[in-house]
């Protein structure tokens, strides 16, 4: 192609196809990872607050004693 050899044409063309192909793959791999995180945040601030004595979803009750009520 264009008079160059093939090793330097697969080269030339061969490199950005493979980066092209592995960032679809990866955008396609990782398109559930907000959803994971949400729903990792939501099992840690649960185990944090029954810990604690509360729930996640109290409005900061739990806290609210346990720091003089600044929370």
């Amino acid at each position: 192609m264009f008079g160059l050899p093939t090793a330097t044409v697969v080269i030339i063309f061969g490199i950005p196809a493979i980066w092209v192909i592995y960032t679809l793959v990866f955008v396609v791999l990782s398109r559930g990872w907000k959803a994971e995180d949400v729903a990792e945040d939501a099992a840690l601030a649960n185990t944090r607050a029954s810990a604690k004595g509360g729930s996640a979803t109290d409005g900061g009750a739990a806290s609210a004693g346990e720091n003089g009520g600044l929370a």
